[in-house]
């Protein structure tokens, strides 16, 4: 496996933009696009939040044809409880994005992303998707990221090569992060030749190993997607060996964007790498990895470098993961940028890694007025 540039855009037939379309006040860009220059078998997993968005609506049910085209995004505005009119602008954007594009609504994935109980300014997007079809490149890729961005600080894009094949995606996420099955935007492409059923085992296996264990503030949206299209541009069909590089490169693009979220989140100054070791089953490994991330008061000791090990202790202490505590070890290694926690749980030979970031003042200045 190779790390490349190219971000989305980098697997075979593939193109995106992202252009301002003004549904954002700051007038930053705010819509993106990304298009397969054939059709592409698609995979998905959603958040489990019970309210969910009017996008994530429409393309839970667009993904149960197994394919997809193209994926039409907004920020500033999550369509989200915003009642029949907003399930109807769902179904207008895709509607508008295929009509551009010369392909069915049922090809077009829908995601929105930001403030919740507001409607859309649908005459704003209807202009913006005319333009953007026009500002689609097989460059554009950093456009499209930087577009899917809220409250991000900076855009998260990554390529790699696995034999003749590419993988490449983005992802934008800051603030509600805490998965189950998925929470944030992450948009993957891959030029692979691969059916729709072992595609979505990877994905779902890859999230788990990802998404699934990153945490900013203990908090799930009610938004968000991962997407992974595979267009079989390049020719070659996944199997054996091969098969398994691939979904290793699949694994190594979500565990990428998964930490680069987590090391920008709202007001972090620090990513938390949570090492887990000596674990009964992967089900304590998770508990206390996911402990260590989202303890507010580790975070806030990783904050101001303070190597309080009783943080460590209370949050392991509090789940109910089998610890041999005679021989439970923990260490804690500051870092400028990050801090690496671990524990030695004693109990099994499961070992699991976790991210998440510190807790500052600046996370509670973004929250206490966002709107």
């Amino acid at each position: 496996m190779k790390i490349i540039k190219g971000g989305v855009t980098a697997p075979k037939g593939f193109l995106a933009a992202g252009i301002a379309a003004g549904i954002k006040k700051s007038g930053k860009t705010d819509l993106s696009l990304i298009y397969s220059v054939v059709p592409a078998v698609a995979a998905g997993v959603f958040t489990t939040n019970q309210v969910k968005g009017n996008p994530v609506l429409v393309s839970q049910k667009t993904l149960k044809s197994g394919h997809a085209q193209a994926i039409i995004s907004n920020a500033g505005n999550a369509n989200t409880w915003t009642g029949k009119t907003g399930l109807r602008n769902a179904w207008e954007m895709a509607e508008l994005a295929g009509r551009a594009l010369n392909i069915s609504r049922e090809l077009v994935l829908v995601t929105s992303t930001g403030v919740i109980g507001k409607p859309l300014p649908m005459p704003k997007v209807r202009s913006g998707i005319k333009k953007i079809v026009n500002k689609l490149s097989s460059t554009g890729s950093h456009a499209a990221a930087r577009a899917i961005m809220t409250t991000d600080l900076r855009p998260k894009e990554i390529a790699v090569k696995v034999g003749k094949i590419t993988i490449g995606g983005i992802a934008k996420g800051a603030g509600m992060i805490e998965p189950n099955m998925a929470t944030m935007h992450a948009f993957i492409a891959t030029d692979a030749e691969v059916e729709q059923a072992p595609l979505q085992k990877i994905l779902k296996a890859a999230v788990d190993r990802s998404f699934n264990l990153i945490s900013v503030d203990n908090c799930m949206s009610t938004s968000d997607c991962v997407f992974l299209l595979a267009n079989g541009q390049s020719g070659v069909k996944l199997s054996g060996a091969l098969g398994e590089a691939f979904a290793a490169g699949v694994d190594y693009v979500c565990q990428f964007l998964a930490k680069e979220i987590a090391r920008d989140g709202e007001g972090a100054t620090k990513l938390i790498v949570a090492r887990v070791k000596g674990a009964r089953d992967q089900e304590d490994a998770r508990k206390v990895a996911k402990a260590l991330i989202g303890n507010d008061l580790l975070k806030a000791a990783v904050y101001g470098k303070d190597r309080n090990l009783g943080r460590i202790l209370a949050a392991v202490g509090a789940t109910d993961a089998k610890v041999d505590w005679n021989k439970f070890k923990f260490n804690w290694k500051m870092g400028r940028k990050e801090d690496i926690i671990a524990v030695d749980l004693a109990a099994g030979d499961t070992s699991l890694e976790a991210w998440g970031c510190d807790l500052t003042e600046g996370y509670v200045k973004i929250n206490a007025a966002y709107n």
